[in-house]
């Protein structure tokens, strides 16, 4: 019994344990007021959140904006420079329309081919898209035809027959109707379209503007297909690039 009456006088000697005897507990405005001061803190944060998370979305927009421009500017040039004074179908500066052949389709015939025919004996065309246009062309003119079928192993089938005769050699090939233009949107911005034989897409989005400009071999400004040598394409962007131009030749 004494060493319980001991014990129990130690613990009380304890300053955790006073302090836990002497307290009375916690009143309804502290709690408030701490409640509040954690409501605050807490909102303070979720603010900070939302700065960052909104300053790393524009940084995310900038960066795809950026790639897609470059992307867009590769595919532009590449398919340009397939383009020829003679293959020039349009050229004004909200549009350029031109012909070439995109995918490398081409091949020859292995046989004559008469006038009325339907259909071209060739070395090889699978790969040749249904309605694609094609050209012919033997030793003294082409025609150009369009595919009523996809393209076979060994022929190639046509939509109208051929006007003349072809002989065996005549060279064939894809003749891809190639367009470039500018299109606007609500909001004050432009697109740079790409449109192969009818099917249009936004290659390059959100610019502030953009045109098409036609120099010759001089360097002087033309408004003749003949004469082009060099497309140049002009951007404006409300990106931090602000103004782009890319100049590209065209194939003699």
């Amino acid at each position: 019994m004494n060493d319980r009456k001991s014990t129990t006088a130690t613990l009380r000697r304890q300053p955790w344990v006073r302090i836990l005897a002497e307290s009375k507990g916690v009143c309804l405005s502290e709690l408030m007021i701490s409640l509040a001061i954690g409501a605050a803190v807490l909102a303070t944060a979720l603010s900070t959140l939302n700065i960052v998370q909104t300053h790393a979305g524009k940084q995310h927009h900038m960066l795809n904006h950026q790639q897609d421009l470059r992307l867009g500017l590769e595919v532009f040039e590449q398919e340009v420079r397939l383009a020829t004074a003679d293959t020039i179908a349009m050229m004004a500066p909200k549009e350029f329309l031109f012909h070439a052949n995109l995918g490398d389709h081409r091949t020859i015939t292995t046989s004559d081919v008469s006038p009325g025919s339907t259909v071209l004996p060739v070395q090889d065309g699978s790969g040749w898209g249904e309605g694609k246009t094609i050209s012919v062309c033997g030793r003294h003119m082409c025609e150009s035809h369009r595919l009523a079928r996809s393209g076979q192993r060994y022929q190639l089938t046509l939509a109208e027959p051929v006007g003349v005769s072809f002989p065996e050699g005549a060279s064939v090939q894809v003749n891809n109707r190639v367009k470039y233009y500018v299109k606007g949107n609500e909001d004050g911005t432009s697109n740079l379209m790409r449109m192969v034989d009818g099917g249009a897409s936004v290659l390059i989005g959100e610019l502030g503007d953009l045109r098409f400009s036609y120099w010759n071999d001089r360097g002087q400004g033309t408004t003749q297909p003949s004469h082009v040598k060099r497309v140049v394409l002009e951007i404006h962007s409300s990106q931090p690039l602000h103004r782009m131009v890319r100049e590209v030749s065209i194939r003699s």
